[in-house]
């Protein structure tokens, strides 16, 4: 027993050695080589002698470095939902990687797919997780289209103990098959209290001020076709339309801009420039249904 209490401490530091190498030999070749090079957790599993959490929190210090350097950099991600993969099968109770994934992976590195898959392997592991399931309704909702596994999913989640009461009320709306930036913002200001760090809420917050900028523009086009119907001519200004009781007010630019109005053509736009990804109709979201679409066609 003397002599297993010795060798105990002696083979953590040898296997913290180990992955210190086996992970810091990744660092160069993430971005061109194939993934050979990330450990896999079936040959890391013996080498750990029981440690597979110490192992797994090595590899997530990683993959957080990883992110955030190509965040600052190029915005691309071909290794990460790998490396998520990776960290959750060492540990597979390591929440917080599941709520990362199921965020970055959709919103920011363009793999909606990937997200869900891991947010499901989370689910699994956490089967009372009405986050992960929320979330698992959203990506669905969002990046796919998929209206079924979105209502049911969050169905789901509203049944879990602790969520939020909107869950209920989502559920409903996605059952009617009902989309909007109204809708997506509710998802969104729920996400947004939930994410685990700085990082994920900007990503967030980009994409809820996209939504608003979006439904402002929707509900400023209306008013403006309304006057023009009421008027026979596009107002000047968009105060006109508030004069009139067309709308209640002009929306603050979520962008620190103002909504301007081109008085010939009634169209609406930010003074930033800034045009929004549409609420149900993000780069990543249009890419994925154009994708969908020409598969029906062939």
């Amino acid at each position: 027993m003397v002599a297993a209490a010795i060798l105990r401490p002696a083979g953590f530091f040898a296997t913290l050695g180990i992955l210190c190498a086996a992970v810091g030999l990744t660092a160069p070749r993430l971005e061109h080589s194939p993934p050979i090079y990330l450990p896999r957790a079936e040959y890391l599993r013996p080498m750990s002698l029981g440690y597979n959490n110490v192992l797994a929190n090595l590899l997530w210090f990683r993959t957080i470095s990883y992110f955030g350097e190509h965040y600052r950099s190029d915005r691309t991600y071909p290794w990460l939902a790998y490396m998520c993969d990776l960290v959750t099968d060492l540990d597979p109770r390591a929440e917080h990687v599941y709520r990362f994934a199921g965020v970055i992976l959709p919103w920011e590195a363009g793999q909606a797919d990937e997200g869900i898959r891991l947010l499901e392997k989370g689910v699994r592991v956490f089967p009372n997780s009405w986050l992960l399931q929320y979330w698992v309704g959203f990506t669905h909702y969002f990046f796919k289209n998929d209206f079924e596994s979105a209502a049911s999913a969050m169905r789901r989640a509203a049944q879990l103990p602790g969520a939020h009461p909107n869950t209920a009320r989502l559920a409903a709306v996605l059952s009617a098959q009902q989309s909007g930036s109204e809708t997506t913002l509710r998802f969104l200001a729920e996400l947004k209290d939930e994410v685990d760090s700085d990082e994920m809420r900007a990503v967030v917050d980009q994409h809820m001020r996209e939504a608003q900028l979006a439904m402002d523009l929707d509900r400023l086009t209306v008013a403006v076709a309304a006057y023009r119907e009421r008027f026979g001519y596009p107002p000047s200004s968009l105060s006109n339309v508030v004069d009139v009781q067309l709308l209640d007010r002009v929306p603050n630019d979520p962008f620190g801009g103002v909504y301007l109005i081109d008085p010939e053509s009634g169209s609406v736009t930010s003074s930033t420039g800034h045009t929004p990804s549409r609420l149900h109709q993000s780069k990543v979201r249009e890419r994925v249904l154009r994708g969908k679409r020409a598969d029906s066609e062939g």
